[in-house]
């Protein structure tokens, strides 16, 4: 069956830090994949209470779409939890470079845990389980990398934007059903 599991929509770093709204990303199964986009604060504590439950081994991969800790800081310990602390190497990690680089959001010890790490890039096509997304434009408004992403299923696609400021023609970037993880947009 596929769903969309909003497991917090907080935006802002004074929503997250008071926790005014819930922060934890969006789990999405399509076609048999789950994916996980953005896991903030919270997100494995809120997979884990999740009613109907969720389960972090049954993530088939992460998708970071910007490093900013209110959608990165819980990525370390997903993977842990993906992974079997490691033991069960699995799972595919889409990120932007500068969450890996000088002063990373990705530690480098759970890198060794996934089968791939992927970076997204402007104009990217990717591939995970049974969907695909792309990356079309790179958002350059919010002070670091970060990109929105199509995703196509089977029967379905979805488009996610997350945290960038309104610019010309950024609607006929994304064509699938809307989804605003800030929800700062509509």
């Amino acid at each position: 069956m596929n769903k969309i599991k909003f497991l917090g929509t907080a935006g802002g770093r004074f929503v997250v830090s008071r926790q005014i709204r819930k922060s934890g990303g969006t789990w999405i199964t399509l076609d048999d994949t789950n994916v996980l986009i953005d896991p903030g604060p919270g997100s494995l504590v809120r997979i884990l209470s999740s009613k109907p439950k969720l389960n972090p081994r049954d993530l088939d991969g992460i998708i970071l779409s910007h490093r900013h800790l209110d959608h990165s800081n819980d990525v370390n310990i997903i993977i842990e939890a993906m992974t079997n602390g490691g033991w069960d190497k699995k799972g595919v990690l889409f990120v932007p470079k500068e969450a890996l680089d000088d002063d990373p959001v990705v530690l480098k010890y759970t890198r060794n845990y996934l089968e791939k790490i992927e970076i997204l890039k402007e104009k990217g096509r990717y591939k995970i389980g049974n969907i695909s997304f792309e990356t079309p434009v790179k958002h350059i408004h919010h002070g670091v990398e970060g990109y929105g992403f199509n995703i196509f299923g089977k029967n379905t696609s979805i488009s996610i934007i997350s945290d960038t400021k309104y610019f010309n023609d950024l609607e006929s970037y994304y064509n699938g059903e809307f989804i605003n993880t800030q929800c700062s947009l509509l």
